[in-house]
């Protein structure tokens, strides 16, 4: 049976990347370095990121079309305002969800879109 999630798997384009994920509290646990890219994993809050960086594919489609696939994922976190302010984050942009819980999107410098959730 399904016991919970194991990792997220990202695809970045460069360490800038990798450093927000780490600003977000993840830490680095494993790097490997081959022909083409880089595989790093970066555990933190019960859960784990493979972050692979190559710079070699196209940028994330912007505007109202998305593409299939994932959308973004969600971190909990405390306080919206002091989450924001500690990664130096000036967003007014939070709402509230279909169950009274505030949240708001951040993104990654690739424009890989994170929730922040209450």
């Amino acid at each position: 049976m399904i016991t919970g999630i194991h990792h997220i798997a990202l695809l970045v384009s460069s360490e800038e990347c990798l450093d927000f994920y780490k600003k977000l509290g993840f830490t680095e646990t494993f790097r490997k370095e081959r022909a083409k890219d880089k595989i790093i994993l970066l555990d933190g809050y019960g859960m784990q990121l493979e972050v692979f960086i190559d710079n070699s594919h196209p940028v994330k489609l912007t505007g109202t079309d998305e593409p299939l696939g994932c959308r973004h994922f969600a971190l909990r976190v405390d306080n919206l305002e002091s989450t924001l302010a500690e990664l130096k984050l000036n967003h007014t942009d939070i709402r509230t969800d279909w169950q009274g819980i505030r949240y708001c999107y951040i993104t990654d410098p690739d424009g890989n879109q994170v929730e922040l959730h209450e």
